[in-house]
């Protein structure tokens, strides 16, 4: 059966590889399709397109983008997955994301000093100044530098809430993301529900709340989720007619031991999650 992977990231982002690179080791996985989904940028789509073209693999755009939504009176920071939009009308967004995430990197780099941690630009092992730098780069470096012995444990000591070094990020609500998405053409899918912490009841909750303001598809395949779960985010992205989406959230092969092409438990996505996707 023909397997996809619709959440993948490049060098333009907190991955290693560049997109040229990820559509070529997606066409020796033997995929079908793929996304590439980087964070708040969608500077690598060209690149992967020609090279899907090249190769024969068939390509969505795609982009990451940090939300959030309030729950029960609680804020709930959310990933958000747009799919199939039109590029040139999603470039305007991406230009006011880019300077919200250079803010939040200044405020990290100012955050870990006052810790007596010196980080600096030159340690993110950034390919281009175009690059989109996240707390997953911050955490490499601090790895590199001796802070932390994982970057799991980088991530969790500094740069998440809770952590020495942590700043709240100054992202856009869920409904303005989703309007954004929508004013390109594009599929609005919520990234990993598994990631937040909620109950079955909360998160069935989330996605009713979500589908009044834009929500089109949910990520129903991810290594964060398990068989089951997966097959509840299915049954539930069917009962509220849903899309469902899927993707392996690829960085590198020294991720988690996280490979190009599978979600949890090593489940692979189906081609028949690109109906409704795209045409």
């Amino acid at each position: 059966m023909p397997n996809i992977d619709l959440h993948m990231h490049s060098i333009y982002s907190d991955g290693t590889y560049t997109p040229s690179q990820l559509v070529t080791y997606a066409k020796q996985k033997g995929l079908t399709a793929i996304s590439l989904t980087d964070h708040d940028t969608i500077d690598g789509l060209d690149e992967a397109r020609m090279q899907s073209e090249i190769l024969d693999i068939r390509f969505i755009n795609g982009v990451e983008i940090n939300s959030f939504f309030y729950l029960n009176n609680k804020k709930i920071n959310l990933h958000v997955l747009g799919y199939a939009f039109n590029p040139q009308k999603m470039e305007p967004y991406m230009t006011n994301l880019k300077i919200l995430r250079h803010e939040h990197n200044e405020a990290i780099i100012h955050a870990l000093h006052a810790i007596e941690i010196d980080i600096c630009y030159a340690d993110l092992n950034m390919h281009s100044e175009k690059n989109i730098i996240t707390r997953l780069n911050f955490a490499k470096a601090l790895v590199k530098k001796g802070y932390a012995k994982t970057v799991q444990e980088a991530l969790t000591k500094y740069l998440h809430q809770g952590g020495a070094a942590y700043v709240e990020y100054k992202n856009y609500p869920f409904s303005a993301v989703a309007q954004m998405i929508h004013n390109a053409n594009g599929i609005v899918s919520l990234a990993h529900p598994c990631e937040y912490g909620l109950s079955d009841t909360d998160t069935e909750n989330l996605v009713i709340s979500l589908k009044k303001e834009g929500l089109n598809a949910i990520e129903c395949i991810h290594p964060s989720q398990d068989i089951p779960y997966s097959h509840k985010l299915m049954n539930l992205a069917n009962q509220y007619d849903l899309k469902p989406t899927g993707g392996s959230d690829f960085h590198d092969k020294c991720n988690d031991e996280i490979d190009l092409g599978a979600g949890g438990d090593n489940m692979l996505i189906p081609e028949s999650f690109l109906m409704g996707l795209c045409n």
